[in-house]
């Protein structure tokens, strides 16, 4: 597993993330720093999640596919929250 992925699995157990449809949900708290979009995600999910990037300024990853997403953290997942500025630093610090 690389590093990026070893960070989702410890903001999990940090309890620093939000999952699934529970991240709609938060976008309009402004707590989101970083979201991972699995690569294998259906394009009208896709669009919504890239919709609300777009309207809350937030960065999104899209290179993981839904198995190593959900192999990181330890349960099934097609997207990701992460909002934990110090994770979501050495995240964008290891993507480059």
């Amino acid at each position: 597993m690389n590093k990026t992925l070893s960070y989702l699995g410890l903001a999990r157990k940090a309890s620093k993330i939000y999952i699934g449809e529970e991240i709609f949900d938060q976008f309009k708290t402004n707590k989101i720093s970083l979201l991972f979009i699995a690569s294998d995600i259906s394009e009208k999910s896709r669009q919504r999640y890239l919709k609300k990037c777009k309207s809350y300024n937030i960065d999104y990853i899209d290179k993981y596919s839904t198995i190593e997403l959900s192999q990181a953290i330890g349960k099934a997942c097609k997207s990701i929250a992460i909002f934990d500025e110090g994770f979501t630093k050495a995240i964008k610090k290891e993507e480059g």
